[in-house]
């Protein structure tokens, strides 16, 4: 009980610091980099397939469905605004600058999680795709392309097993992923999208 309350305590503290940068920024500027949409209650923003307004200045989201990761990963989306230069192109978690440290949490959280759910019948993952905006991709055996958010798309990647190797997953993100969210809510998110699909 003491390590629940004490992990809800980093992510309220977590919560409370981006809601301070994103009151104290300028709105119109964000939208403009995010993709998202200003309205005079405060940001819209379209995550998966659902689109949520972040109310400011109070900083409460509508609808209020979200748990506490999803409110502060896009937060995070929101403030972040790092200028990288990047390829454009879709890579691996770990080939991310600086994703080491964070590659054990990914793969247990994104990869795993959808490798133990559509390892053994991979032909499902599109079907589950398509029920949260996704589409097929051309990765793999079979992937799907995922829209998180207005900037940032996953595809997730399965692999069949055979007789030498099991099934594999994988997700790809963009690089560009670096200038919207830090490394530590990369690996959230996909552990969020295995989640979701």
């Amino acid at each position: 009980m003491k390590n629940e309350k004490k992990s809800g305590s980093i992510y309220e503290a977590s919560f409370t610091k981006a809601a301070e940068i994103l009151r104290s920024s300028n709105p119109g500027h964000i939208c403009g980099i995010c993709g998202t949409r200003s309205i005079p209650a405060g940001i819209l923003v379209p995550y998966f397939n659902k689109e949520y307004t972040v109310k400011l200045p109070e900083t409460t989201f509508e609808p209020p469905d979200l748990s506490i990761y999803e409110q502060i990963l896009i937060l995070h989306y929101l403030t972040t605004l790092e200028n990288h230069t990047v390829k454009g192109e879709f890579i691996s978690f770990k080939n991310l600058p600086g994703a080491f440290f964070y590659d054990p949490t990914y793969k247990k959280r994104g990869p795993g999680q959808i490798l133990s759910k559509f390892g053994n019948n991979i032909d499902l993952l599109a079907k589950a795709a398509e029920k949260i905006g996704g589409e097929k991709a051309e990765f793999g055996d079979v992937s799907v392309k995922l829209p998180v958010f207005p900037k940032i798309d996953a595809v997730v990647v399965l692999y069949r097993g055979d007789d030498e190797f099991g099934p594999d997953a994988n997700i790809l993100f963009k690089d560009d992923i670096i200038n919207y969210l830090p490394l530590e809510d990369v690996a959230v998110l996909s552990g969020l999208i295995g989640s979701r699909l």
